[in-house]
């Protein structure tokens, strides 16, 4: 009985051996398996190579002086501190200003836009007057928009490059799309280009002065409101440039469109520029500069803060304000504030070989997806007849903590007394296993492997061992 007794537990020891091992070796190389190998390891060892190199010896000593000098000068001044170009005389500068997005966007009101005209426009004769389809007042007769007037013209950036502005142009993006609404973020795109500018540029001061002959005008609503500034200056001096204009235009107001009358013209500051100092002014073309208003504040009016906070220069607000459009002119709260920002400003030198500044991309407009009907194929006269809709709809259960009106002399509920609280409903998330391929690691699970082989063998021997006893008895 013993010899049996030990022979089982040998053979024990070997299967329980044997598991162990296979189960260690699968959790080690994944074979034999749906196991998945990590995508960092390599199926293949690689056999480091040789250098290839000898290290080279070291030199003798340090390297002695050159020979001499060098045999000519260098490519360039190398001194920070070289005196800049002399002073430029200046016959025919360009000014070149897109103003903002806000001012070639749609109007608010049904119908209108906003858009840069060449020259000033005359008196409308009343408030509330919309340029009309030929460019001209309506009770008057005489010509609002222009697209050129002696030294200033509009243009327009289209797919193509930049063209002279039409009046259909107003009204579409830089695809030929019309405007969507005023807040598409889709706008017409369109610069006033002034040439003709007189002056000259000191890089060594650091000083500018160009003047320009001219005016645009900046409507509103078509013509609703507007303002035209006229004879713009840039000045740059004790580190700060500036472009100044006189502005003149009428007092409007979107409440009462029967006010209307001249504000006195008053000269303002339209766009202080940001880093114009000698590396500008030293430029073989000219140079653009950004116009400041993010982080401007505007004194006196009811700025609000957000990512499109700032304003045009403060004198400026002082005159649209008298015009009856500040708010188009600093970070009001409004759905167009991001529209307000001011558009860099562009000066050339000579317009013969001015500079042409590259425009942001933007992306073509979504095409219409409504359903279209096939070339040919038109819809029936006469629908065909759907199932016919119930007069009276059952009535739905009412809204918890709403009160409803009682029919008169039926006497309220009693549930009205103490409304139902709304709960708001509970959303539950499902979970699930992981849906990855990779199977989980037995590298850690080896007890597991001996603990089933234990517990199976011990059935095994219980099962048997009744039958063996009585076989080894008689056996004797």
């Amino acid at each position: 009985m013993r010899r049996v007794v030990a022979v089982l537990l040998a053979v024990c020891c070997a299967v329980l051996g044997a598991g162990a091992l296979l189960s260690a070796a699968t959790a080690a190389d994944g074979s034999g398996g749906a196991g998945v190998v990590p995508a960092a390891e390599s199926t293949s060892a690689t056999v480091p190579t040789e250098p290839t190199e000898v290290p080279s010896e070291p030199t003798d000593g340090p390297s002695g002086p050159t020979d001499g000098p060098t045999d000519g000068p260098t490519d360039g001044p190398t001194d920070p501190t070289a005196t800049p170009d002399p002073i430029r005389k200046v016959t025919n500068a360009e000014f070149r200003w897109g103003v903002n997005d806000e001012s070639n966007n749609r109007a608010f009101a049904p119908g209108t836009f906003n858009f840069l005209s060449a020259g000033k426009a005359p008196d409308p004769g009343k408030g509330g007057q919309v340029i009309n389809a030929e460019g001209k007042w309506p009770a008057t007769g005489a010509v609002a928009w222009q697209a050129s007037n002696g030294a200033v013209r509009i243009e327009k950036i289209t797919t193509a490059g930049r063209r002279p502005a039409d009046l259909a142009g107003l009204k579409t993006d830089r695809y030929g799309a019309e405007l969507g609404s005023a807040t598409s973020g889709r706008f017409s795109e369109h610069e006033v280009v002034i040439t003709g500018g007189t002056g000259e540029v000191n890089p060594a001061t650091g000083t500018a002065q160009i003047a320009w002959k001219g005016s645009f005008t900046v409507f509103y609503y078509s013509g609703m409101t507007f303002f035209s500034l006229t004879d713009p200056v840039l000045t740059v001096e004790g580190g700060k440039a500036t472009v100044t204009a006189t502005a003149s235009g009428f007092a409007s107001s979107m409440e009462d469109q029967t006010k209307w009358e001249p504000v006195p013209p008053m000269p303002v500051t339209i766009a202080d520029l940001e880093s114009v100092g000698v590396q500008q002014l030293s430029a073989a073309q000219g140079f653009t500069a950004t116009a400041k208003y993010l982080g401007v504040t505007a004194p006196g009016f009811p700025q609000v803060d957000g990512p499109y906070r700032g304003a045009f220069p403060a004198d400026f607000l002082g005159f649209v304000d008298k015009a009856g459009s500040a708010a188009y002119w600093y970070s009001s709260g409004g759905a167009g504030d991001a529209y307000k920002v001011a558009k860099p400003v562009t000066i050339s030198w000579d317009a013969a070989s001015a500079i042409v500044p590259d425009v942001p991309a933007v992306a073509p407009p979504k095409a219409d997806k409504g359903p279209k009907n096939k070339a040919g194929k038109k819809p029936p006269v006469a629908q065909p007849a759907g199932p016919s809709i119930p007069v009276a709809q059952p009535a739905g259960p009412a809204l918890p903590g709403q009160s409803f009106a009682a029919a008169a002399g039926a006497p309220a509920p009693a549930a009205a007394a103490n409304p139902a609280r709304y709960e708001p409903p509970v959303a539950y998330a499902l979970t699930s296993s992981p849906t990855s391929g990779e199977r989980p690691d037995p590298s850690g699970r080896a007890w597991e492997w001996v603990l089933g082989s234990l517990l199976l063998l011990g059935a095994v021997g219980i099962t048997v061992s009744a039958p063996l006893m009585k076989l080894l008895k008689g056996t004797r």
